[in-house]
């Protein structure tokens, strides 16, 4: 089903987009935003952007369902990405502990709507005799986005974590994706 191989492409892009974003707040936290000499105050602060992610983690999986019967599903989908792609560009302009802790939050929020959404999506449109083999690849493609973001994060990060291009290059992959394969005529708003 069409609508499902969306859900499944957009939940891969950004799992795969918060990789990279990981990658580089490690950086950032261990190399920039604290002495290099002390791990453990690189690691604190590391620990405190995954909290804030965490909770919009909870933000976003709570707030899900009435997202989805407000807006309904492909809204939900395609301005999770949207969003998410919005509030990345302030890491790259200005690179501080309150800008990464911002786009950890909403990106987070975003994205876990956007994947219990895309996941009710899938479970809604596949027969039950393919739902298990389809959720093998949903999991497969989400993996592979992690790892390809990953890998690419690695090589283009600089030590210090701080980068224009990759919280860019990642907020125009979630607005491409978000409005253009996502648009109305592609992905039909339905609850």
């Amino acid at each position: 089903h069409r609508d499902a191989a969306f859900g499944i492409f957009a939940t891969s892009i950004h799992r795969g987009g918060l990789t990279a974003l990981t990658l580089s707040a490690l950086l950032l936290e261990r190399n920039t935003f604290h002495d290099p000499a002390n791990p453990e105050a690189g690691l604190a602060g590391l620990g405190f952007a995954f909290a804030i992610a965490g909770v919009g983690l909870v933000i976003g999986a709570v707030s899900a369902p009435y997202l989805v019967n407000t807006f309904g599903r492909h809204k939900v989908i395609r301005y999770g990405l949207i969003t998410s792609a919005i509030t990345l560009p302030i890491l790259a302009i200005y690179p501080t502990r309150l800008t990464l802790f911002i786009p950890a939050f909403f990106a987070s929020a975003c994205g876990q709507a956007l994947k219990v959404t895309s996941d009710a999506l899938v479970q809604s449109k596949i027969d039950d005799y393919f739902r298990g083999r389809v959720f093998a690849v949903y999991d497969v493609s989400v993996n592979a986005a992690i790892v390809l973001f990953a890998l690419f994060s690695a090589l283009v990060l600089p030590p210090s974590g701080k980068s224009l291009f990759l919280p860019f290059f990642i907020s125009a992959i979630y607005l491409l994706v978000g409005v253009t394969l996502l648009n109305k005529k592609n992905f039909k708003s339905q609850i």
